[in-house]
Order: structure tokens, then sequence, then C-alpha cells
């Protein structure tokens, strides 16, 4: 691969995280609107500087019917 291309992707790639960056911290209320796998992939390579929420886990123990 040639410097110049590399280069080339390395600047798309990082004007692309600083865009999604001020889109999520900017402008919530649209962000939130997108589905929600695009949401999560956004959110996830952002700058979070909150702690995530734990995800809730459902315990496999099955009841009885009574």
């Amino acid at each position: 691969m040639d410097a110049g291309k590399v280069n080339n992707f390395v600047t798309i790639a990082l004007v692309l995280w600083i865009g999604v960056n001020v889109f999520m911290k900017l402008m919530p209320s649209i962000a939130t609107q997108l589905p929600l796998p695009v949401y999560e992939f956004f959110y996830s390579i952002t700058l979070n500087t909150e702690p995530s929420p734990p995800t809730e886990t459902f315990s496999q123990d099955v009841e009885p019917d009574s």
C-alpha cells in the first residue's frame, strides 16, 4: 500500500470519528432517533466520559409452575 493511500485513509477515519463525536455530543436528541445498532456503534466509538450503565442480565433458572 502506498503512503499516500494510508494517509488518506487515516485522514478520512479521523474526520469521520470527529464528526460522530460532535454529532453525539451536540445533537443527542437527533442521535437517539437513529436505529439502535447505529446509535450503539456511534456511542461505542465516541469519547465516553460517563461510565456505561450495567447491562441487565436475567437468570437462567427455571421455576416450576405451582
